[in-house]
């Protein structure tokens, strides 16, 4: 078996790197603050739904469970609060996430790579950057993640955003549409989400490989 190249290595280790920092607020304040933020309010439909956008462009930062944030605010709120608030939020999210990737992780990136092999990783990351953001857009971590190395590596935060714009749609509705207070609704939506990303990406990366 051919061991992995070391350009490999870093860039494995580099992804690992940005994850890492992505889950530390999880690990050190958990995720139990946002449930009581947004029951304060719960009866105030505008409220719960600027506490909510709030909650979910903080995301790559805080300890933020977007899923159940969408979910409770779609459940309270009604269907067309969770979609609009959703979709608010987290493309506000991804311009956050973008915005530290460019500014705090790019200033990291060429301790990783030299400039020649960063814009080979950027030129990658590029050719599938609507396919790859699009199907990590409802999976934990790795949506963030995405965003970050994105910007991270020079994609233009303005290609980031509008290659996720849509698929932040799409998620919003899934979860408001899906949103009853049921704990086997929620499971059931979230995993087959995931796995349709997957699937997804799979088969249209395949389609997209030259011959």
């Amino acid at each position: 078996m051919k061991p992995p190249s070391i350009q490999t290595v870093k860039t494995g280790l580099f992804v690992a790197f940005v994850m890492a920092l992505v889950c530390v607020p999880f690990v050190i304040f958990g995720e139990a603050f946002a449930l009581p933020l947004l029951e304060s309010q719960q009866h105030r439909t505008a409220g719960l739904t600027g506490i909510a956008i709030m909650m979910l462009a903080a995301d790559s930062v805080a300890p933020v469970p977007a899923t159940l944030v969408i979910m409770y605010l779609a459940a309270k709120g009604g269907v067309v609060a969770g979609i609009v608030g959703g979709t608010l939020g987290l493309s506000a999210g991804v311009l956050a996430a973008a915005w530290f990737g460019r500014t705090a992780v790019g200033r990291i990136a060429p301790k990783f790579f030299p400039e020649a092999e960063l814009t080979k990783l950027r030129e990658a990351l590029q050719r599938r950057l609507a396919l790859t953001l699009a199907c990590l857009r409802s999976v934990p971590v790795l949506a963030e993640t995405s965003v970050i190395l994105a910007a991270a590596t020079g994609v233009p935060v303005k290609k980031i955003f509008l290659a996720t714009l849509g698929p932040n749609l799409v998620v919003a509705v899934i979860y408001s549409v899906a949103a009853d207070d049921s704990a086997t609704t929620a499971a059931i939506t979230f995993l087959g989400t995931i796995a349709a990303s997957w699937v997804l990406w799979r088969w249209l990366g395949r389609e997209k490989r030259p011959d």
